[in-house]
Order: C-alpha cells, then sequence, then structure tokens
C-alpha cells in the first residue's frame, strides 16, 4: 500500500526518477523503525488536543502507529467503497483517493485521513532529497537531477552558487 501510495505522490517521468524508484519506501520503513516511528525523545504525555501546527505532534500515536493505523483504515474504506485494496487501484483511482484524503478528509478509525496524508506527503518529500545514506535518494539521483554538491564540506560556495552542480555528488555516508 505505501509503495502504491508513493508512487502517484511522485510518479517516475522524464524529469527524474520516481519516490519509489529513488527508495522513498525504504526510507521511511527505516525511519518508522527508528527514533522517529517511536517518537522515543518526543514528549508523548496527553493531554492530547486538537492544537495549531505550530504545535507541533498532537497525537496520542507514535509515527509508526499512526502508519500502521491509517494504512489498516484506509485500506478498509477503500475496499468497503471499491471492492478493491488500495495497492489494487489504477492511477486515476489512487490520485482520487490522494485527493480525496487531503481536501475532502475522511475518518480513518478516529483519525482524520488529512492528518495521515500530511504525514505520509513529508516523509516522502523527506523520503525524495535526503542523503543516499538514509536509504531514499537512491545513486543520489534527486541530488544529480537539481544540481545539488550533497555533503561536500569543502564546496559549500557551490550551494549558494545559482549554477547547477553536474558533478558527482558526495553523501556523508
Amino acid at each position: 500500500m505505501l509503495t502504491a501510495l508513493v508512487d502517484r505522490l511522485i510518479p517516475a517521468g522524464e524529469g527524474g526518477p520516481g519516490g519509489v524508484e529513488s527508495g522513498v519506501v525504504t526510507f521511511i520503513d527505516h525511519q518508522l523503525s527508528g527514533t522517529f516511528g517511536a517518537a522515543s525523545n518526543w514528549y508523548m504525555r496527553g493531554p492530547f488536543a486538537e492544537g495549531k501546527p505550530s504545535q507541533g505532534w498532537q497525537y496520542a500515536l507514535t509515527p509508526a502507529a499512526m502508519y500502521r493505523h491509517s494504512l489498516e483504515a484506509l485500506n478498509r474504506v477503500v475496499r468497503a467503497e471499491s471492492g478493491k485494496g488500495v495497492a489494487e487501484l489504477d492511477e486515476v483511482q489512487r490520485d482520487a483517493l490522494l485527493t480525496r484524503m487531503e481536501k475532502q478528509p475522511f475518518d480513518l478509525n478516529g483519525l482524520s485521513s488529512s492528518v495521515f496524508f500530511g504525514l505520509l506527503l513529508n516523509n516522502t518529500i523527506e523520503g525524495y532529497f535526503p542523503d543516499p545514506l538514509y536509504g531514499g535518494n537512491r545513486g543520489a539521483a534527486t541530488w544529480k537531477q537539481i544540481g545539488y554538491p550533497g555533503a561536500n564540506p569543502v564546496r559549500g560556495d557551490l550551494v549558494t552558487d545559482k549554477t547547477p552542480y553536474d558533478g558527482d555528488p558526495v553523501s556523508i555516508g
């Protein structure tokens, strides 16, 4: 399911690799199995009230638990409506589902689909552009696509230069 959703958030195209090809799903999996997914360094005791975006995470679920909860509920909703699971939907249907999750929120067993959509979108973007060390941006393909030199500490001037870098980006790994 995650692969099917990431595939539509950043589809493969002429401009560069898609989210799936660049390793976004691997990145998200690694993040959810670590301190981010466990929210191990976050304040996670209540009260949990609807807050403002500036107040940060306001949910009793850790990010990993939110993914498990939301993906299961999403698949149940989609199956009840279409007779298919999320991964069985075609591209047009998945695009419509993602748009609906964001713009016409529905209940995912007590959680708004827009909340999960926001988390999924942010993690997908994070997984598309990180240092390849973290599982996304395989082969530094997205860095090459945008002309980013990577984590080369002696070439900081390349980051502020308006000319795209055309060499091989450097990973911290």
